[in-house]
């Protein structure tokens, strides 16, 4: 029996599905990506940052597509509201999914930070715009008036890396972070 409005509500969870298989054009592993940004090339977190975000939505992007292909398939139904009910069903579940995706990838992310600079020796006062980017996705808060070096000694704080026992030259001691728009 053919039904319209199971197709429609098939082809609803086919563009979820394709949204977020848009949304998740990189396929790396996120540990790979990050000892990538960290090892060589450009050091910046930019593109690692979302490489968890972006495994989700791949398999999120694959139910949606198949449940949305299998209700195609099935496609019988009754008449009424229920079409449009479903719809806006689906797309409300697909936000939920996708706030929970993304807390639990940020989650992961911070994770894998602490693992790698846990088991990497990194000096984190040779980059100080790349342990900026550290500080802000741990959560790390810095001010105007702080030395690199307690800005630095709360980041490793924050990764569950011992500080370094290398003693700072007064120079570095008196260095300030370069915050943005301040």
């Amino acid at each position: 029996m053919d039904s319209p409005e199971l197709a429609v509500i098939g082809l609803t969870c086919n563009v979820v599905g394709v949204f977020f298989l848009a949304n998740s054009i990189r396929f790396r592993e996120p540990r790979k990506a990050l000892e990538d940004a960290l090892g060589v090339g450009v050091r910046s977190l930019l593109k690692v940052r979302d490489t968890a975000l972006n495994n989700m939505q791949v398999i999120i992007g694959f139910l949606f597509l198949t449940t949305g292909f299998l209700l195609q398939v099935v496609a019988t139904w009754d008449s009424g509201m229920t079409t449009l009910a479903f719809c806006a069903g689906i797309i409300a579940f697909a936000g939920a999914v996708y706030a929970i995706g993304a807390y639990s990838s940020r989650r992961a992310f911070r994770k894998l930070l602490r693992e790698f600079f846990q088991s990497e020796e990194w000096s984190f006062t040779d980059d100080m715009e790349l342990t900026k980017e550290i500080g802000e996705a741990l959560g790390v808060p810095h001010a105007k008036d702080m030395t690199v070096e307690v800005y630095v000694h709360r980041v490793r704080q924050a990764l569950g890396v011992p500080n370094q026992t290398r003693p700072s030259t007064p120079a570095e001691r008196a260095r300030r972070i370069a915050l943005p728009g301040r």
